[in-house]
Order: C-alpha cells, then structure tokens, then sequence
C-alpha cells in the first residue's frame, strides 16, 4: 500500500509493480491498478500456469499489464515455453496482444 501514496502524490510518475505483487499482495496489486492511472503490472516470476489463479480478471487490467518472465532464474524455463504458456491461456487476441506487447510500448513509446 505504500505504492498508494506514491502514486497520489507523483500523478505523473509512471509505476511498475513488480511480480503481481506475488506472492502475498495480488488482490492489493488488482485494486491499485484499478485506482491509479499511472499504475501498471509486471508478471514475470507468476508461471503462466497459474496467472488466472492469481488474477482471474486479468483481462479488465490486460492494458495495464506486461509479460515478464524472470529469466534466467532457478526454476524458471525458457522465456519460448513461458510464451507458449502464456499463449494458451484462455485470453482474448487482444487481451494477449496487449500484455506481450502494446502495454510495453504504452509505457516505453517507440
């Protein structure tokens, strides 16, 4: 929740949660990207797997969130199965399109 306070008093700063907020605070993360504008989401080190189980609406915040992977780490395989993981979770097109890649460029403009 400290994140809360940071991003009231920098409107204009653009934040990065890391992780989900995995493993204790992704209900905390879910409603901060909801509340601020200048909120977004990294899920690297959450397995593909499990992201729905995490955030089963991960689709109203897909414009807010980016994929990430933690690689290379103890663990975690290679970055194409993370991908195709991804890929084969039951999202939308869109909704995919928008955490692989559009989100990214929202906060990193070409």
């Amino acid at each position: 929740m400290y994140l809360d306070d940071v991003a009231v008093d920098f409107p204009k700063l653009k934040i990065i949660m890391a992780h989900g907020g995995r493993p204790l605070w992704m209900d905390t993360a879910f409603f901060l990207l909801r509340r601020h504008p200048n909120m977004f989401l990294d899920i690297s080190s959450i397995p593909p797997k499990s992201l729905l189980k995490y955030f089963p609406r991960l689709e109203e915040i897909a414009y807010k969130t980016m994929f990430g992977t933690d690689w290379p780490g103890p663990g975690v395989p290679e970055i194409r199965k993370n991908v195709e993981d991804f890929c084969a979770l039951p999202l939308g097109e869109q909704s995919t399109r928008q955490i692989l890649w559009d989100t990214a460029l929202t906060i990193w403009p070409l």
